[in-house]
C-alpha cells in the first residue's frame, strides 16, 4: 500500500490453467483436441518466457543472464535449461549411471492482480509458478538410471524423459533450473519447472 495515490495489489485468483481444448463431435459428444491442448499449453510457455520482470529483461532473458550456463533445447526436445552450479566438472554424468537428485517441481499458472488507484482499477494478468511437488527434504533422493536422450528406459524408471536429458548435461552436485513443456514430462498439456540438483552419481 502506498499513500497519495493508495494502490493496492490484490491478488483475486490463482488460476492453475491445464490447458485442455475441447471440440464438439457431429454426434454432440465432446472428445478432447490435443492439438489444441499443446497450442494452448506453447502460448502460455511462450507467454511465460516473454513476460517482462523487474529488471526490465523478459524471464528468459533474466534466466539467462542470471545462469552460469544454459543448455537450449527449444527447437528439438523442448527443454529450456539454465545450470546455477556446475559442480564436480571431473564427474559428468553419463547414459547408463545411477543418479540421485533433490528437486522442487512447479507448475505455470496465470495470477491474475488488481491494481486500485482511487476510483480507477486495472486488471493486470500475469504468469507465475505455482508448487507442485518437493523431495528437499525427504530421507534418501530420487535415485534413476540414466539413458541416453531419446533412448529407451530402463525397467521400473518413471523419471520424466525431459529431466533424464536435463540431468545428462549437469555433474555430480550441479544445481540447474529446468523448464520441461508436457512432451518430454508427463503429457498432461502444463509445462513443468524443475529447480534440480544432482547429489549422487554411480562411480
Amino acid at each position: 500500500m502506498k499513500t497519495g495515490n493508495r494502490y493496492f495489489n490484490l491478488t483475486i485468483l490463482i488460476a492453475i490453467t491445464f490447458l485442455i481444448g475441447f471440440a464438439a463431435c457431429n454426434d454432440s459428444y465432446n472428445y478432447f483436441n490435443v492439438k489444441e491442448a499443446l497450442a494452448a499449453e506453447q502460448e502460455l510457455l511462450e507467454r511465460y518466457y516473454d513476460e517482462e520482470m523487474d529488471n526490465g529483461l523478459s524471464r528468459l532473458d533474466s534466466l539467462t543472464a542470471a545462469a552460469i550456463d544454459t543448455v537450449d533445447h527449444r527447437f528439438e526436445s523442448g527443454l529450456m535449461m539454465f545450470h546455477t552450479k556446475l559442480g564436480e566438472k571431473e564427474q559428468p554424468v553419463e547414459a547408463y549411471k545411477t543418479v540421485g537428485f533433490r528437486y522442487t517441481n512447479y507448475a505455470i499458472a496465470l495470477q491474475m492482480d488488481t491494481l486500485v488507484d482511487g476510483v480507477d482499477t486495472t486488471f493486470v494478468e500475469k504468469t507465475v509458478e505455482v508448487f507442485r511437488e518437493s523431495n528437499e527434504y525427504a530421507i534418501s533422493p530420487f535415485t534413476f538410471t540414466t539413458y541416453p536422450v531419446g533412448g529407451v528406459p530402463g525397467a521400473g524408471s518413471n523419471v520424466f524423459p525431459g529431466v533424464n536429458e536435463a540431468v545428462l548435461h549437469m555433474n555430480l552436485f550441479g544445481k540447474a533450473k529446468l523448464v520441461l513443456p508436457s512432451l518430454i514430462a508427463d503429457n498432461q498439456y502444463n509445462t513443468h519447472i524443475f529447480e534440480l540438483e544432482v547429489t549422487y552419481l554411480e562411480q
